[in-house]
């Protein structure tokens, strides 16, 4: 994937579901099998240093605790803070920096974003156009610190860049109507197999949008895709299946 904040993004999508795989598993060596590829990808992970991907995994698993049974979510700040015991300096040094505008990451973001900021101020309306090439060609006039981006580092922005305030308002629908109608549905399911991936295609989509708050995650078009595969995997989910005014049950 060419870059591990990219890598991380990638591992928020397919954790979830490596994860669900593990609790709807019908015999312990597929469970363990599952269990050894989810411990793989939080390792990954781990080793990605994306302190984004850290935070939209917590994230993420958070969601995943509350929707499966809410009394795990003290059990996961127990072994969160459990963590600080077991893990590595280096990863509490890092995990520590988030906020720290002395950290160079951290301020080249905020310069990035202030400066993306103050290009839609001209620009809120139709955007920049899609692509680096659009905004390199305008973002260096509203730059701080002559500070070179390839993109906003914040999906959210980015995605104001290139279409504008409408662009941004009809990804927010989308999302929107992804979610309300994977809750809705989640609600509504009583078979647990399609509960958990349900909650598995809910927290994907939750850590991933997180994380996008510290980066441009549709910048890779293989993350783009996957992002929007999971969209519609939650989708099928959510229809899986009907009302039961007659109409037809959709089996997996």
């Amino acid at each position: 994937l060419g870059n591990p904040n990219v890598l991380g993004e990638y591992l928020l999508l397919i954790t979830p579901f490596s994860f669900a795989c593990v609790l709807t598993a019908k015999t312990w060596p597929k469970r363990l099998l599952f269990l050894a590829f989810t411990a793989v990808m939080l390792l990954c992970m781990l080793f990605t240093s994306s302190r984004g991907g850290w935070l939209g995994l917590l994230f993420a698993a958070a969601v995943f605790a509350i929707m499966l049974d809410a009394r795990l979510l003290l059990v996961g700040l127990v072994g969160l803070a459990a963590l600080y015991f077991v893990l590595p300096d280096w990863v509490i040094t890092r995990f520590t920096s988030i906020g720290d505008f002395t950290d160079s990451s951290t301020s080249y973001r905020v310069y990035i974003w202030l400066g993306t900021i103050a290009m839609l101020k001209n620009y809120w309306l139709s955007g920049i156009g899609p692509g680096i090439t659009a905004f390199n060609t305008v973002y260096p006039a509203y730059s701080y610190n002559t500070i070179a981006a390839p993109h906003a580092h914040n999906l959210f922005l980015q995605l104001t860049c290139d279409a504008g305030i409408v662009g941004l308002l009809l990804f927010l629908m989308i999302i929107f109507s992804y979610y309300r109608m994977t809750f809705g549905a989640f609600s509504k399911e009583k078979d647990k197999q399609t509960r958990i991936y349900l909650i598995a295609a809910i927290s994907a989509v939750s850590g991933f949008l997180l994380q996008g708050l510290t980066d441009y995650s549709f910048y890779n078009h293989r993350v783009t895709l996957f992002f929007w595969v999971v969209i519609a995997l939650g989708s099928i989910l959510a229809r899986r299946s009907k009302s039961e005014d007659g109409t037809i049950w959709l089996k997996s």
